[in-house]
Protein backbone atom coordinates (compact mmCIF):
# COMPACT_ATOMS: atom_id res chain seq x y z
CA UNK A 1 0.00 0.00 0.00
CA UNK A 2 1.38 3.37 -0.87
CA UNK A 3 1.44 6.72 0.78
CA UNK A 4 1.57 10.01 -1.11
CA UNK A 5 2.52 13.42 0.18
CA UNK A 6 0.84 16.65 -0.92
CA UNK A 7 1.97 19.95 0.51
CA UNK A 8 -0.42 22.10 -1.47
CA UNK A 9 -2.28 24.61 0.69
CA UNK A 10 -5.42 24.21 -1.42
CA UNK A 11 -5.37 20.47 -0.72
CA UNK A 12 -5.20 21.14 3.01
CA UNK A 13 -8.11 23.56 2.73
CA UNK A 14 -10.17 21.03 0.78
CA UNK A 15 -9.48 18.32 3.35
CA UNK A 16 -10.45 20.66 6.16
CA UNK A 17 -13.71 21.48 4.39
CA UNK A 18 -14.44 17.80 3.76
CA UNK A 19 -13.73 16.96 7.38
CA UNK A 20 -16.03 19.77 8.49
CA UNK A 21 -18.82 18.48 6.28
CA UNK A 22 -18.24 15.01 7.73
CA UNK A 23 -19.58 12.79 4.99
CA UNK A 24 -22.39 12.38 2.53
CA UNK A 25 -25.30 10.04 2.41
CA UNK A 26 -25.50 10.23 -1.37
CA UNK A 27 -29.00 11.69 -1.14
CA UNK A 28 -30.22 8.85 1.10
CA UNK A 29 -32.28 9.49 4.25
CA UNK A 30 -30.71 8.59 7.59
CA UNK A 31 -33.85 6.54 8.30
CA UNK A 32 -33.84 4.67 4.97
CA UNK A 33 -34.46 1.03 6.02
CA UNK A 34 -32.33 -0.21 3.09
CA UNK A 35 -29.22 1.55 4.43
CA UNK A 36 -26.49 -0.16 6.39
CA UNK A 37 -24.04 1.20 8.94
CA UNK A 38 -20.46 0.31 8.01
CA UNK A 39 -17.84 1.12 10.63
CA UNK A 40 -14.35 0.29 11.79
CA UNK A 41 -11.33 1.71 13.57
CA UNK A 42 -7.81 2.76 12.56
CA UNK A 43 -5.14 3.35 15.20
CA UNK A 44 -2.98 6.10 13.69
CA UNK A 45 -0.52 6.38 16.60
CA UNK A 46 2.43 5.26 14.43
CA UNK A 47 1.34 7.31 11.39
CA UNK A 48 2.87 10.66 10.48
CA UNK A 49 -0.62 12.26 10.42
CA UNK A 50 -4.08 11.93 11.85
CA UNK A 51 -6.94 10.30 9.91
CA UNK A 52 -9.17 13.13 8.71
CA UNK A 53 -11.07 11.41 5.90
CA UNK A 54 -11.85 7.92 4.57
CA UNK A 55 -13.19 6.92 1.15
CA UNK A 56 -15.24 3.74 0.87
CA UNK A 57 -15.21 2.42 -2.71
CA UNK A 58 -18.35 0.80 -4.10
CA UNK A 59 -17.00 -2.17 -6.05
CA UNK A 60 -20.36 -3.70 -7.06
CA UNK A 61 -22.78 -2.86 -8.38
CA UNK A 62 -20.96 -0.12 -10.24
CA UNK A 63 -22.36 3.34 -9.54
CA UNK A 64 -21.77 6.79 -10.94
CA UNK A 65 -20.46 8.08 -7.63
CA UNK A 66 -18.23 5.07 -6.96
CA UNK A 67 -17.11 6.33 -3.54
CA UNK A 68 -18.78 7.01 -0.21
CA UNK A 69 -17.29 9.38 2.36
CA UNK A 70 -16.95 8.00 5.85
CA UNK A 71 -17.09 10.15 8.94
CA UNK A 72 -14.08 10.02 11.23
CA UNK A 73 -13.88 10.60 14.95
CA UNK A 74 -10.79 9.73 17.00
CA UNK A 75 -9.92 6.70 14.86
CA UNK A 76 -13.49 5.55 14.25
CA UNK A 77 -14.64 5.55 10.62
CA UNK A 78 -18.32 5.17 9.77
CA UNK A 79 -21.08 5.71 7.22
CA UNK A 80 -24.72 5.05 8.06
CA UNK A 81 -26.10 5.47 4.52
CA UNK A 82 -24.48 2.52 2.71
CA UNK A 83 -26.74 0.73 0.18
CA UNK A 84 -26.52 -2.99 -0.65
CA UNK A 85 -23.41 -3.95 -2.62
CA UNK A 86 -19.71 -4.71 -2.23
CA UNK A 87 -17.38 -2.12 -0.71
CA UNK A 88 -13.82 -1.64 0.53
CA UNK A 89 -11.80 1.22 1.95
CA UNK A 90 -9.96 2.68 -1.04
CA UNK A 91 -7.91 5.31 0.76
CA UNK A 92 -7.76 7.55 3.79
CA UNK A 93 -5.77 10.59 4.66
CA UNK A 94 -4.90 13.33 7.02
CA UNK A 95 -2.48 16.08 7.72
CA UNK A 96 -0.13 17.38 10.35
CA UNK A 97 1.63 20.69 10.75
CA UNK A 98 5.12 19.31 10.11
CA UNK A 99 4.28 16.51 7.67
CA UNK A 100 1.63 18.20 5.53
CA UNK A 101 -1.10 16.25 3.76
CA UNK A 102 -0.79 12.47 3.33
CA UNK A 103 -3.01 10.08 1.39
CA UNK A 104 -2.81 6.39 2.28
CA UNK A 105 -4.00 4.30 -0.68
CA UNK A 106 -4.82 0.61 -0.88
CA UNK A 107 -4.19 -1.28 -4.12
CA UNK A 108 -6.78 -0.40 -6.77
CA UNK A 109 -7.67 -3.98 -7.65
CA UNK A 110 -8.51 -6.93 -5.45
CA UNK A 111 -9.89 -7.19 -1.96
CA UNK A 112 -8.30 -5.78 1.14
CA UNK A 113 -8.95 -6.47 4.83
CA UNK A 114 -11.72 -3.86 4.92
CA UNK A 115 -13.85 -5.46 2.17
CA UNK A 116 -17.52 -6.02 2.99
CA UNK A 117 -20.48 -7.33 1.01
CA UNK A 118 -23.90 -6.06 2.07
CA UNK A 119 -26.79 -8.24 0.96
CA UNK A 120 -29.15 -7.49 3.85
CA UNK A 121 -29.36 -4.03 5.45
CA UNK A 122 -27.70 -4.04 8.86
CA UNK A 123 -24.64 -3.11 10.85
CA UNK A 124 -21.29 -4.16 9.44
CA UNK A 125 -18.02 -4.01 11.40
CA UNK A 126 -15.06 -3.95 9.01
CA UNK A 127 -12.51 -4.39 11.79
CA UNK A 128 -10.03 -2.56 13.96
CA UNK A 129 -6.55 -1.96 12.60
CA UNK A 130 -3.26 -0.32 13.48
CA UNK A 131 -1.30 1.70 10.93
CA UNK A 132 2.23 0.33 10.45
CA UNK A 133 5.03 2.02 8.52
CA UNK A 134 6.82 -0.36 6.10
CA UNK A 135 10.57 0.04 5.65
CA UNK A 136 11.51 0.91 2.09
CA UNK A 137 14.69 1.79 0.30
CA UNK A 138 15.97 5.35 0.16
CA UNK A 139 14.67 5.97 -3.36
CA UNK A 140 11.42 4.03 -2.96
CA UNK A 141 8.02 5.56 -2.25
CA UNK A 142 6.81 5.35 1.34
CA UNK A 143 4.61 2.33 2.11
CA UNK A 144 2.36 1.25 4.95
CA UNK A 145 0.32 -1.73 6.09
CA UNK A 146 -2.60 -2.16 8.42
CA UNK A 147 -2.46 -4.83 11.10
CA UNK A 148 -5.63 -6.22 12.71
CA UNK A 149 -6.04 -5.41 16.40
CA UNK A 150 -8.46 -6.75 18.99
CA UNK A 151 -9.04 -3.37 20.61
CA UNK A 152 -11.28 -1.53 20.41
CA UNK A 153 -13.86 -4.27 19.94
CA UNK A 154 -17.04 -4.05 17.88
CA UNK A 155 -18.99 -3.67 21.13
CA UNK A 156 -16.79 -0.79 22.36
CA UNK A 157 -17.09 1.03 19.04
CA UNK A 158 -20.88 0.57 18.93
CA UNK A 159 -21.12 2.05 22.44
CA UNK A 160 -19.10 5.05 21.23
CA UNK A 161 -21.22 5.45 18.09
CA UNK A 162 -24.35 5.36 20.25
CA UNK A 163 -23.17 8.56 22.01
CA UNK A 164 -22.71 10.52 18.76
CA UNK A 165 -25.18 13.32 17.98
CA UNK A 166 -26.27 11.89 14.61
CA UNK A 167 -27.62 8.70 16.26
CA UNK A 168 -30.19 10.14 18.65
CA UNK A 169 -33.76 9.89 17.40
CA UNK A 170 -32.86 7.96 14.22
CA UNK A 171 -33.33 4.31 13.28
CA UNK A 172 -29.68 3.79 14.22
CA UNK A 173 -30.34 4.34 17.91
CA UNK A 174 -32.50 1.20 18.17
CA UNK A 175 -30.53 -0.78 15.58
CA UNK A 176 -27.25 -0.18 17.45
CA UNK A 177 -28.89 -1.11 20.78
CA UNK A 178 -30.23 -4.31 19.20
CA UNK A 179 -26.78 -5.20 17.88
CA UNK A 180 -25.26 -4.54 21.31
CA UNK A 181 -27.83 -6.90 22.86
CA UNK A 182 -26.80 -9.60 20.33
CA UNK A 183 -23.14 -9.15 21.36
CA UNK A 184 -23.89 -9.65 25.10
Amino acid sequence: MKKTHCFNGLTLLAVALLAGCAFSGGGRSIDDPTSSLVFGYMDMEEAPTSMDYVKLQQVAPRSEAGYWDMGTDDGIMYNQYVPPGSFKVAHFGGSSFLMGEHRYSFPTYGRNATAVTIEVPGIYFIGAYAYQEVDTGFFEADKFSIEPTENPSEKELLNTLLTMDWVEGTQWESRIKNRLAELQ
